[in-house]
């Protein structure tokens, strides 16, 4: 079974026992193979380099004015470069603050916050940045339709597929991967990404979720994608007892009946020879 690793952004940890004193994560970097190295923030200074395992234990941690190593002094490194960008988007607190609102409650006293968040997604998309926008939104606990997610859904839907996918996994936004299904007619490969990294996440939900929009959207000519589909589906079922394929289906039904002049049954024997397959879609079909 596959991990993924976790984000840890917007994480609080508290340094006192009535909780009242906490630093933040607001930089992690998952070079290791089972941990993640993170930078945690007295407000907007990093303080703290730490590496966690994943399930949130400190493997290692160090306070910044004491200490200096390779792998500190890369993420600290890094973090500069990120906040020198971030400066050009010429946000302030109060509009950062604002961000966490929904469309109605937020105030919106700088007219082109929208378009400053729209921009800052774009750029962390394109350079696998950790972004400092979802950190604050776990940490303060936003609006589910934020400024800020609202504007990241709009930046999922205009950026390359292939960096979004990677964005959206590396910060565990896994509510939107399976929106990532309406670009796979043109970029099959994520196919068989997801299907890989998500197999076990959530029991198969995301991955399911991500078929389904999949199927609705894959050339019907597309064989190998379809019957790739179908037994991931069918793989799905048997591990978790889920009712992917049968789901599959009866999307794919839909768009036999309005796309093809056949039948599902007839379709179905140009898509598979894999016996085991047909048989599954048999019993499905029943069901």
């Amino acid at each position: 079974m596959q991990t993924l690793p976790p984000s840890f952004l917007g994480k609080k940890v508290y340094m006192d026992g009535e909780k009242k004193q906490y630093y933040v994560v607001k930089y992690e970097d998952k070079k290791g193979k089972r941990s993640v190295d993170v930078l945690l923030f007295e407000h907007e200074n990093p303080v703290i380099f730490g590496s966690l395992d994943y399930t949130g234990r400190f493997l290692d941690s160090f306070y910044l004015s004491n200490r200096t190593t390779k792998a500190s002094g890369e993420a600290v490194e890094q973090f500069r470069v990120m906040q020198s960008r971030r400066k050009q988007h010429r946000m302030t607190q109060d509009d950062l603050k604002d961000a966490l609102k929904s469309e109605d409650d937020a105030k919106k006293k700088n007219k082109k916050i929208v378009k400053l968040l729209l921009d800052e997604h774009l750029e962390d998309i394109k350079n696998g940045w950790p972004s400092r926008l979802i950190a604050l939104q776990r940490e303060e606990d936003g609006a589910e339709d934020s400024l800020i997610m609202n504007t990241l859904l709009e930046a999922t839907g205009t950026a390359n597929p292939k960096k979004t996918y990677e964005y959206l996994k590396t910060h565990r936004l896994d509510d939107l991967v399976p929106t990532l299904g309406f670009y796979t007619d043109q970029h099959p490969e994520l196919i068989e990404k997801v299907s890989a990294d998500y197999f076990d996440v959530n029991k198969g939900a995301v991955l399911e979720a991500f078929l389904q929009e999949t199927a609705g959207v894959v050339p019907m000519e597309k064989e190998k994608e379809i019957e790739q589909l179908l037994v991931t589906g069918e793989q799905i079922d048997q591990r978790y007892g889920r009712r992917t394929l049968k789901s599959l289906l009866r999307v794919l039904s839909r768009r036999v009946k309005q796309e093809k002049e056949q039948t599902m049954k007839e379709w179905l024997y140009t898509i598979t020879v894999d016996k085991k397959l047909k048989q599954a879609i048999v019993q499905s079909l029943k069901k």
